[in-house]
């Protein structure tokens, strides 16, 4: 195998920058969770009839926005949200069965409080291109494309991870059932200052009135400051948007997403596959949810990148980025180039350690072991 590494310093830390993440609920997310979902069940539905993966990739999901009617105490959704499902896929298997049938299961189980028929789902996979299926059977790269990562997180960037999850966990959850599943966490921190601005989606049906609902979102606040030390020379707000004259000037739903209000998404337009937006920082552009995950190094790579800047960071201490370029025909295995920016020396063989495992990997996407967003 042959791995180029170029080593050079790493770049000085920022006295500013600015995060974002798109919590589960987010239109973006729902795509980028239904393309997942898909290509985990067509994975699966392979390796049952094939014993091994085929060719696929279903990264090409439209959310197009649906409408509904907030009242306090539970409103109605007026026009279904429209999922147009796209990609490519084998047809070995009833490929717009599993399709449709793993976006609804998805969908339903990241917003309880909608039904099937909240959603129209409109399946429009084809069958894919012949030389592109051979990479998958030869497990080569089907792309020319850059996986992209670093490691360790800022104050900042794990701010606001911590904050997600702390906002979509079990816990908060059963606590505050009024809380959707769409969250959007922006964060700026300059000069020793954080500052957190969070869109966060509240529920018709769990909220009497509008004094329900500013309770709610100040007694929110209050926790999310106390927790985070967001007081002093730090800040959080929510919802800055709202005006309390009538219901329709405050973040209210009935589903829990903007997704029923006019709010559209997309793949690849959200978190990285570490779960940020982070502009300050080396990221790639492309969508790595819905890619198979035995040739596209769109998904390989990036999560491969991912591994290899944890695995230097927690090693040596030192901070990693890791650029790894693919060429289209080789094996996944070798990289046409692997770039880190760090530190740290004597790398070959950690690297070589972790480009091995890139079969435990697929086997990890299939599980659901790996996050793409």
């Amino acid at each position: 195998m042959s791995v180029k590494i170029v080593t050079v310093p790493h770049p000085i830390y920022m006295t500013s920058e600015v995060v974002e993440r798109k919590e589960i609920g987010h239109p973006d997310s729902l795509c980028d969770g239904v393309a997942e979902a898909m290509s985990r069940e067509l994975s699966k539905a392979y390796l049952r009839e094939t014993g091994v993966i085929q060719h696929h990739n279903v990264d090409k999901v439209l959310l197009v926005a649906g409408q509904s009617e907030t009242q306090w105490g539970g409103g109605r959704i007026t026009t279904p949200i429209r999922i147009i499902l796209a990609g490519r896929a084998t047809p070995c298997v009833p490929v717009k069965e599993i399709t449709t049938e793993a976006a609804l299961n998805y969908l339903l189980s990241i917003l309880p409080d909608a039904r099937p028929e909240h959603f129209q789902l409109e399946c429009a996979i084809g069958k894919g291109a012949g030389e592109l299926c051979d990479t998958v059977s030869e497990v080569k790269a089907n792309d020319t494309s850059v996986g992209v990562a670093f490691a360790p997180f800022t104050e900042a960037e794990q701010l606001t991870k911590d904050i997600g999850a702390f906002l979509t966990g079990r816990q908060f959850r059963s606590e505050w059932p009024e809380v959707g599943m769409d969250i959007k966490i922006m964060t700026h921190w300059n000069d020793g200052c954080l500052d957190a601005t969070i869109a966060m989606a509240f529920i018709d049906r769990h909220l009497a009135d509008m004094t329900a609902y500013r309770r709610s979102k100040e007694a929110i606040t209050d926790i999310l400051r106390e927790k985070f030390n967001m007081k002093g020379k730090n800040n959080l707000v929510i919802n800055t948007l709202d005006r309390y004259e009538n219901i329709d000037q405050v973040y209210l739903t009935t589903l829990g997403t903007s997704a029923e209000q006019g709010d559209d998404g997309e793949v690849g337009r959200g978190n990285r596959v570490n779960g940020l937006i982070t502009p300050a920082r080396p990221m790639s552009l492309e969508a790595a949810a819905g890619k198979n995950p035995v040739s596209h190094v769109g998904k390989l790579y990036n999560t491969m990148a991912q591994l290899i800047a944890d695995r230097i960071y927690q090693e040596t201490g030192k901070p990693a980025e890791v650029i790894l370029q693919s060429r289209i025909g080789h094996p996944v295995t070798e990289p046409a180039i692997v770039l880190l920016r760090t530190d740290a020396t004597g790398l070959d063989q950690l690297v070589r350690d972790e480009l091995a495992r890139l079969p435990e990997i697929t086997e990890g996407f299939v599980k659901g072991r790996f996050p793409v967003f």
